[in-house]
């Protein structure tokens, strides 16, 4: 199995990740794998050639997909309990209630 280096002349998506596959689009709007990530630098990508990457040209459109295993939405093992509370006589009303989670490496 060998390895494909991708150069690009601006920086790569922050959210590209060592193990997300990365899959290229022919001429004939195919999407074709790639591999799996294994090395990134600010401007490169280093793949392990899982794919058949015959058609990939210096003007293919690349673009990488995360593992629906591990990249889930939704919590697990998490929970918040909020309590609203209105200490005014005045008729109020609710209207809605939302929140945003999101991953953190921290």
């Amino acid at each position: 199995m060998a390895n494909t280096v991708l150069t690009f002349p601006v920086p790569l998506n922050t959210s590209l990740q060592v193990g997300d596959v990365v899959y290229y689009l022919t001429e004939n709007e195919e999407i074709k794998e790639i591999g799996p990530c294994l090395i990134i630098t600010n401007t490169t990508i280093e793949c392990s050639t899982t794919g058949d990457i015959s058609e990939l040209l210096d003007t293919s459109f690349i673009f990488f997909g995360k593992d629906n295993g591990i990249n889930t939405s939704g919590l697990i093992g998490y929970y918040a309990e909020v309590e609203f509370v209105n200490e005014t006589t005045d008729y109020a009303e609710l209207f809605a209630v939302n929140s945003e989670i999101f991953l953190s490496n921290n």
